[in-house]
């Protein structure tokens, strides 16, 4: 292979185009749009004994909050094609910010630990239940 002949570089970037253009056809390019039934439905199979009081969708359908009967708050996110529950407890949650009608979390997980949902007018009612207790030093 002659790194000097075009002809060697564009064989390899044709296979690579035509590869991603197979991939964007079979549809591996989808993501999960969260509605109410969708999250109510994984947080049934996820958590069982979770009853939801509350569910906030963001805006782009990409996540959403839940609260429980018992005070649980559950964060319910796309993931490519597959849809998340991860239950979010008191000493997991590092940082919470509102930005406007955005919502920002940071979480202690190592996958997926930084999350900003758009929940236009109820950005401020969520983070004040999600706010981490005030440290004293």
């Amino acid at each position: 292979m002659d790194p000097k002949n075009p002809v060697s570089l564009l064989v390899p970037l044709i296979g690579i185009a035509l590869i991603l253009l197979a991939v964007w056809f079979t549809g591996g390019a989808r993501r999960a749009r969260l509605d109410r039934a969708l999250v109510l439905a994984r947080l049934g199979e996820d958590l069982p004994d979770f009853i939801a009081v509350e569910i906030a969708i963001d805006a782009d359908a990409a996540a959403a909050l839940a609260l429980g009967a018992d005070g649980m708050l559950v964060l319910v996110f796309a993931a490519g094609d597959k849809v998340v529950v991860r239950a979010l407890e008191p000493g997991e949650l590092r940082r919470v910010k509102v930005a406007g009608d955005r919502l920002e979390i940071d979480t202690a997980a190592f996958t997926h630990g930084r999350f900003a949902l758009a929940l236009p007018g109820a950005a401020s009612a969520w983070a004040r239940r999600l706010a981490p207790p005030e440290r004293t030093a």
